[in-house]
């Protein structure tokens, strides 16, 4: 029976020579979702038995072909909540917990707030700001059925069901879909320019859904609609997630129609979220 420390150094090694840019935790990842915990990995004494090494060869495999190990594994940790993720969704970065982590100050003002959100992915957005904001009502759109599905299954699993709807429509047939105004408005958006879309990294451009990476010529296209066209009740707010160098565009789109506008960093420095009011 093969160490634990013995399969983690060979398939380091494996990955390396597949031009993997993250193989130690990649292999860590998959080790830790066969059932070893974090003692295992790091005495690396124990003994992995012959079941579970073909498994995690087999996941390996995926692994060299690049794709991406919460694929693999089918899961993905999000505002310390769990996942399910497959290839109809985005993988939620931790770069998003800036927007969701942004909307719930904002909503702290707010009783019982309607929130909207524009792409649902895995639902991750949506869900974490029904789990982190108890008396918010959050309703969801996105034109993937494959990406509802996961996300209705990620409400249940994180017991906001109740709270959260999650509702086939494409945004730019409009706003007419909501029953009552919003307070709150927030997306991340499709903003890869579409030239763009295909020298992206393999890990992306093959695996994620393309459709939730294309923001049009200028990667604003998403922008431009939501922001111009949304509707929101008195002091309504809109919250963007932007790519890199995007934020002051997006800030000048939303003044159009909003004050107040705040542009916040992630964690590296990167303006990464943009916040406005709706005008009176």
């Amino acid at each position: 029976m093969v160490k634990l420390k013995e399969l983690r150094k060979k398939s380091i090694e494996i990955l390396k020579g597949c031009q993997n840019d993250s193989p130690l935790a990649d292999v860590d990842y998959i080790l830790s979702h066969l059932g070893f915990s974090k003692t295992d990995l790091l005495l690396g004494e124990k003994g992995v038995d012959p079941s579970t090494e073909d498994t995690f060869y087999r996941y390996l495999e995926r692994l060299k072909s690049g794709e991406p190990v919460q694929y693999i594994t089918g899961k993905c940790e999000f505002m310390s909540l769990d996942f399910e993720v497959d290839t109809h969704t985005l993988i939620p970065r931790s770069d998003t917990e800036i927007l969701v982590e942004a909307v719930i100050e904002t909503a702290k003002n707010i009783p019982k707030p309607n929130i909207l959100e524009v792409g649902c992915g895995s639902g991750c957005i949506a869900i974490s700001l029904a789990h982190y904001i108890p008396d918010a009502r959050v309703t969801s759109i996105d034109i993937s059925d494959g990406a509802l599905a996961v996300a209705r299954r990620n409400a249940v699993a994180n017991s906001v069901a109740e709270r959260t709807e999650f509702i086939k429509h494409n945004v730019f047939d409009g706003f007419d879909f909501c029953k009552t105004a919003p307070d709150i408005i927030v997306s991340n958006p499709p903003y890869i320019p579409k030239a763009d879309v295909l020298t992206l990294d393999k890990k992306v451009k093959d695996f994620e859904p393309l459709t939730a990476l294309d923001g049009g010529d200028d990667g604003l296209d998403f922008y431009k609609f939501i922001a111009r066209n949304c509707k929101l009740s008195q002091n309504g707010i809109l919250a963007f997630e932007v790519g890199i160098n995007q934020a002051k565009d997006v800030a000048k789109i939303m003044s159009e129609r909003f004050c107040d506008i705040k542009i916040i960093p992630d964690l590296a420095g990167i303006e990464r979220v943009v916040v406005g009011i709706l005008f009176q």
